[in-house]
Parts: structure tokens; C-alpha cells; sequence
């Protein structure tokens, strides 16, 4: 499924060689920088990655939107779960921000294995647990659940999503289309969820939305 997914949002924005040129000031806290770019910056969280072959830098707007919406959502102590985690930048900003603990899923073996790369990479020794699987892997119920997918499949994704999500708790959705965004409001009231937020970045949309 990853292959019909991430290359469509990859090619409706800027190539992946171009993602991490420079150091990406994300929102009010965060700042994105390749690995042996270590900044220390007063105020800003630094997450250094090492993107290979995973989804997730940053650079394309449904990663920066959830990564805006995290930073705003995220107070402190929260469980958080990472639906499709990619190159882990998600979870990374997650416990950066100050969750509690965090759980980072994806069926490729390929992109757990650079998500713990880059966890090691931040200097991150504990409070994420990184699974390879499906989002019945995810046993919890979690107070933020973050899930960078393409529509269809967070439609396909939704029930077992919202299983996982505590009451209340928060969802942030991305990889909608603007021409999406209506029909998918739609869909998350059907299973009586209400959207709190709308962030558009490059033509993409990232939704909020809690659980009653």
C-alpha cells in the first residue's frame, strides 16, 4: 500500500533531494536539519534526520502540518500514537514536545528500521516504542493519534483509529486534497468525531478533530 501512497504526495510537491537543503523552521518551536547539522538554538526544538527511503522530512505540507498541529496539541504527558510513522520525524517531535510516551507503527520493516535510526540519531533513549504492523498492532488507547496517510486510506483506517483514540482525545489527519476535504468532513462526522482545526499548506489539508 506504501507504494501507491507516499510517491503520489511526494510528486505533488518538492522532490525529496530538496527537502532538507537547509535547516526548516517548522511552526513556533520546531526546526528540521539533516544529521551533522547539530544547532542549539534558544527556544527551538531541533530534530535531526537521516531520510533514506521512508515518507517524512518535513519538507512536503502534510508532514508540516502535522507538525504544526503536534506543537500546538501536544502539552505535556500525553500518549501519542504514530499511525504510518515513515522516517519517525512525527514521533521524534512528539516526545520532543513533551508527550509521555509515544508508539510509532508502519507495515514496512524499512521505515521502523530508519525511524529507530533517527530516534538513536536525537539522542532519544527511551519513551518510544516503534512496531512494525498494521493499526491493530496498537493494543492502547491514546490521547493524540497523528496519521500522515492518503484519504482512501484513512477512510479504510478510520474505525480501527478511532477504537485507539481515548474520549475524548485528539486525531490529526493529513494527505487530503483540498478537493477531498468536504467529503472527508463529512465522513469523520459519521463516526462522531468533531474537527477542531484546518491547517492548508502546498495545497494540502490537515484536519483536527476530536473524539466526544
Amino acid at each position: 500500500m506504501r507504494e501507491l501512497i507516499e510517491p503520489f504526495i511526494e510528486h505533488q510537491g518538492e522532490k525529496r533531494g530538496f527537502w532538507l537543503r537547509k535547516t526548516r523552521p517548522i511552526g513556533e518551536k520546531l526546526l528540521v536539519a539533516k544529521k551533522n547539522r547539530p544547532l542549539r538554538i534558544p527556544g527551538k526544538t531541533v530534530i535531526l534526520l537521516d531520510p533514506r527511503s521512508a515518507f517524512g522530512t518535513g519538507g512536503h505540507g502534510t508532514t508540516e502540518g502535522c507538525l504544526v498541529a503536534l506543537e500546538k496539541f501536544v502539552k505535556g504527558g500525553e500518549t501519542v500514537l504514530d499511525v504510518g510513522t515513515g522516517t519517525g520525524i512525527l514521533a521524534i517531535a512528539a516526545r520532543k514536545l513533551g508527550s509521555g510516551h509515544v508508539t510509532a507503527i508502519d507495515i514496512d520493516p524499512g521505515a521502523c528500521a530508519e525511524t529507530v535510526k533517527n530516534i538513536a540519531l536525537n539522542g532519544i533513549d527511551g519513551g518510544i516504542d516503534v512496531i512494525v504492523g498494521g493499526i491493530e498492532s496498537a493494543k492502547d488507547r491514546y490521547d493524540v493519534l497523528v496519521a500522515n496517510l492518503r484519504t482512501p486510506l484513512l477512510v479504510d483506517l478510520m474505525d480501527g483509529m478511532t477504537e485507539r483514540l481515548a474520549s475524548p482525545g485528539v486525531a490529526i489527519f493529513s494527505g487530503i486534497m483540498e478537493m477531498e476535504l468536504h467529503p472527508f468532513l463529512s465522513f469523520l462526522e459519521g463516526h462522531r468525531m468533531e474537527t477542531l482545526k484546518m491547517e492548508r499548506i502546498g495545497g494540502w489539508m490537515t484536519v483536527v478533530a476530536r473524539k466526544g
